[in-house]
C-alpha cells in the first residue's frame, strides 16, 4: 500500500501462446517461469496483491493449480481469453469489489521472469509523485531491456478504457486506449531507462529466449542472491556471449 491506496499487480497468463506454447509453465532450473515471475515480485514494498488473470479455457486450469496456495498475496481469476481488457476489469471488480477509482494497478506481463521488484517499485513511486493517470516504461520508445518494463495506472483510467474501447487491438492489449489511441483523455508519463538497452531480451517469446533465461537463472550468481537489474546487466557484461543466444529475435523496429 502507498499513501493509503491499495496497489494490485495484475498479470495475464495463459497456455495458448502460439510462438512458445505453455511458456509460463516451462521451467528454468527447478521452478516454473510463472512462479519465478511471482518470486521476483513478492519482495515489493508497495504491492498488496499479485493477481494472476488467466482465461476460462479449460486448459488454463493448470495455471490456477500451479499458483493455488503458493503465497497469501496471490489471487487468481479466470476471464475472457480474447478481451484481456475485460479480464483485467472483471478480475478487480470480482476480487476487490470496493476498489476505488484512485487506487493503483500495475501491469507486468507474465513472460518476464526476471522482472525486478525494485524496478516495479520505482514505477509506482513515480506514478504517485507525478500524480498521473498512466505511467509506463515505454510510450514513445523502448529503452529498458525487453522484459524489464511496467505500466502503472489508476482503476479509474482502466474503467474509462473498459467502458469506451471498441477496437480489437485496444481490448486485446489492455492499455492502448490510454496511451495510444486516446492519449488526450489521460495524464501520461513515460519513465525511460538511463540508456537504451532495448536490444537485451529478458522476456520469453521464443525457445532462444528460454535458453538465455536459463543461463542466468541456473548461474551461481542467481542461486545465491536476488539479482537486481544492475546485477543481471553486470552478469551479461561479464558473459557477453550470452547475448548471441537470442540476438536474432530483437525487433529491429524498437
Amino acid at each position: 500500500m502507498i499513501e493509503d491506496k491499495r496497489v494490485l499487480l495484475i498479470t495475464q497468463a495463459r497456455t495458448g501462446s502460439t510462438r512458445l506454447p505453455n511458456k509460463v509453465l516451462l521451467k528454468a532450473g527447478d521452478k516454473e517461469l510463472l512462479l519465478r515471475f511471482i518470486d521476483r515480485i513478492l519482495p515489493s514494498k508497495f504491492i498488496d496483491y499479485i493477481v494472476i488473470a488467466t482465461t476460462t479455457n479449460p486448459r488454463d486450469i493448470s495455471i490456477i493449480d500451479l499458483v493455488k496456495g503458493y503465497d497469501t498475496k496471490i489471487k487468481a481469476f479466470r476471464g475472457s481469453e480474447e478481451d484481456v481488457l475485460d479480464r483485467y476489469y472483471q478480475a478487480i471488480i470480482n476480487l476487490f469489489p470496493d476498489f476505488g477509482d484512485d487506487e493503483v494497478i500495475v501491469r507486468v506481463t507474465s513472460d518476464c521472469p526476471l522482472i525486478d521488484y525494485e524496478v516495479v517499485d520505482r514505477h509506482i513511486k513515480e506514478f504517485i509523485h507525478y500524480n498521473v493517470d498512466y505511467l509506463s516504461s515505454r510510450i514513445e520508445k523502448r529503452t529498458w531491456p525487453h522484459g524489464m518494463e511496467a505500466e502503472v495506472f489508476s482503476f479509474g483510467a482502466l474503467k474509462q478504457a473498459w467502458q469506451n474501447a471498441r477496437d480489437k487491438f485496444e481490448r486485446e492489449h489492455v492499455t492502448p486506449y490510454m496511451y495510444k489511441t486516446h492519449p488526450e483523455e489521460f495524464r501520461l508519463k513515460e519513465l525511460p531507462y538511463k540508456e537504451d538497452l532495448s536490444h537485451i531480451r529478458l522476456t520469453i517469446d521464443y525457445p532462444e529466449d528460454l535458453e538465455f533465461i536459463k543461463a542466468i537463472v541456473e548461474s551461481e550468481n542467481y542461486r545465491t542472491s536476488y539479482m537486481h537489474l544492475e546485477d543481471i546487466l553486470g552478469f551479461i557484461e561479464s558473459n557477453p556471449s550470452l547475448l548471441e543466444i537470442n540476438k536474432k529475435r530483437v525487433d529491429p523496429s524498437i
